[in-house]
């Protein structure tokens, strides 16, 4: 699929954006209460009509670890339902007895739902026992249950879909999306749907697609994933982009959130890797629910961590968002953690799934000829986590798309084409897809160097970050979010900082097509504003600008092969954060000797 939907998804970002603040504020709000009601469903009984989930339950554990582990939710005040005990009879007695007998005015009240959704003239939530007809559950209604609240300060996160696309798969994603099987009941349908109270989040608007993606070693839903690492793992000034950013680069233009909610001010909150959860001795277990998912799949052994008290942790093994970690020194359960050390391997794959769509001989020769690149494994489609999906772009021609499938510009090949050609032809793509990947292991937003930078299209602000601690929360000023620029249009860059001696800045820009580009070094003075000028690319699609600060320049020049060129940058920093110990099998990267900072935007 192409891009035809990016001004819908570019909306529905901003509100998301504007929206989230709003949620983080009553999240963190000092009140007497603070309940909960986590609703997730991945097995249903008729798994013909509909199959099986895989990320409902991973959604309820991952609201719940922020809820108490960020928040300070009590545990038992924080009641979950899953699978066969989320039928509509105990989701509707969870509403009395958890939240309309217990909620006062000013308590904060977290309700969430994931699991399958539909539409027969309303939206409906599919409850375990959803397939007979009394038991579904219109949106209209469950928002009216949340209306009966004595109290307005309700965050509602609805991680379902009612638009069943004619598949429960969308490239290497999972659509949490039926077919109406049944026709509702007309006595329980509402004609005007109710304004929910306080933020409601839906994870996708009518026309677009709700989505579960596999990542290493867990699914989670895209919208839940991305709303509680964000939440986890950024400050104020970025959470808003980081969360539009995360599920574009998971889904592309297929998904297009929706939020109803009034703009807030963000609260200033410390950022955090994720949490202790276990102490045993020397021996910690942390969740590390505010990595991104792109560093935490290759967090290697012998990275290290630290608790907000200063103790370092060395991670000796990593099973998806846990790691096993010794302590050098006293550690209490619950304390925040936060990256010291990172440590990834020097060789890593590109991982390409195969679309379920191929024919098996076609499967077959892709496999064979992507096995010969030797930096390639292959997936099936939705059995692994990948980064990109080799399939059909029409009867007769092949093309790479994203893990959502869009179509990577550039990529499609002539009619007839043999699987093997189609494999040749597109290995320089290959080779950049690794780099960007190798690259986006540099993301470093929670560097000491204090900088400010705004990204800027003629005198509009387009994107903004900041680690400078703000005296008072900043205002939404209606720029977070993924703003869409012209393709080949000139963009500014204005980078400032705080760091005792001149910085370095390196720029990339990562093309939709997934072409790098890179610009001049320049040096940036303390306290001294620096302008850098990029151009967006000529293809629309998603593009990245990527800004790499150190006080150490790298060797130039850099090499202009694109595989070459990310591993001399990784190279660069290992040198920087080791410089007496060359770099073997892995890169160590010290998250105090440089600054990786992302700009995610769309080229219309």
């Amino acid at each position: 699929m192409g891009y035809s939907r990016r001004s819908l998804i570019q909306a529905a970002l901003a509100g998301i954006g504007f929206t989230l603040g709003r949620a983080q504020r009553v999240l963190a709000a000092p009140t007497s209460r603070k309940l909960a009601l986590l609703v997730g469903i991945n097995q249903y009984p008729n798994a013909t009509k509909t199959p099986s989930l895989s990320g409902c339950v991973t959604d309820v554990w991952l609201q719940r670890e922020l809820l108490c582990g960020r928040f300070g939710f009590e545990p038992a005040d924080v009641l979950t339902l899953t699978d066969a005990q989320a039928t509509r009879d105990q989701i509707a007695q969870a509403f009395r007895e958890h939240l309309h007998q217990q909620a006062r005015p000013g308590d904060v009240v977290v309700v969430h739902f994931s699991g399958y959704g539909s539409r027969d003239g309303q939206p409906a939530l599919l409850p375990h026992d959803g397939l007979q007809t009394p038991t579904w559950i219109t949106e209209a209604e469950w928002l009216e249950w949340l209306r009966q609240l004595p109290t307005d300060q309700v965050m509602t996160v609805l991680d379902t879909g009612y638009d069943y696309p004619g598949s429960f798969a969308c490239g290497n994603v999972r659509v949490r999306a039926c077919p109406p099987i049944v026709s509702l009941d007309e006595s329980r349908q509402f004609p005007n749907a109710p304004k929910p109270p306080g933020v409601l989040i839906r994870a996708a608007r009518p026309g677009t697609v709700a989505t579960e993606a596999l990542w290493p070693g867990f699914s989670a839903g895209t919208l839940t994933y991305a709303l509680t690492q964000t939440l986890w793992g950024s400050t104020s000034g970025s959470v808003l982009v980081d969360v539009a950013a995360q599920i574009a680069q998971t889904v592309g233009s297929q998904q297009t959130p929706e939020v109803v909610g009034s703009p807030q001010r963000l609260p200033v909150a410390p950022r955090a890797a994720g949490r202790v959860v276990d102490v045993n001795d020397s021996d910690v277990a942390c969740v590390l629910a505010g990595v991104p998912p792109w560093l935490l799949a290759h967090l290697a052994p012998e990275s290290q961590l630290v608790t907000v008290q200063g103790t370092p942790l060395t991670v000796r093994a990593r099973q998806g968002l846990w790691v096993k970690a010794t302590a050098q020194g006293p550690v209490q359960v619950g304390e925040w953690v936060q990256e010291r050390v990172r440590v990834i391997p020097s060789h890593i794959q590109l991982t390409v799934a195969l679309d379920t769509n191929l024919e098996r001989i076609e499967r077959v020769d892709a496999t064979s000829a992507l096995d010969n690149l030797g930096y390639v494994r292959t997936v099936k489609a939705r059995e692994q986590s990948a980064d990109c999906l080799f399939g059909r772009v029409t009867p007769t021609t092949y093309g790479l798309f994203s893990p959502g499938h869009d179509l990577f510009p550039g990529t499609e090949g002539a009619a007839d084409e043999t699987v093997k050609a189609a494999i040749k032809r597109l290995t320089p793509h290959f080779h950049t897809l690794l780099a960007a990947k190798f690259l986006a292991l540099t993301d470093n937003p929670a560097h000491p160097f204090a900088t400010t930078v705004h990204l800027r299209r003629d005198n509009t602000l387009l994107l903004s970050q900041t680690s400078v601690p703000a005296a008072t929360p900043p205002a939404n000023n209606g720029i977070l979010s993924l703003p869409t620029v012209p393709a080949g249009s000139s963009l500014t860059c204005q980078i400032t900082h705080r760091a005792a001696q001149p910085l370095v800045v390196l720029p990339l820009t990562i093309h939709p097509s997934q072409f790098i580009q890179t610009y001049p070094v320049q040096t940036l003075l303390p306290d001294t504003p620096t302008t850098l000028t990029v151009n967006a690319p000529s293809h629309p699609g998603l593009a990245e600008l990527r800004l790499l600060l150190s006080p150490v320049a790298c060797p130039a020049p850099l090499p202009p092969e694109p595989l070459s060129l990310a591993q001399a940058v990784l190279q660069h920093l290992h040198s920087v954060s080791n410089p007496s110990n060359p770099s073997k099998d892995t890169y160590s990267l010290d998250t105090s000797t440089w600054a990786g900072l992302t700009f995610i935007y769309r080229v219309g």
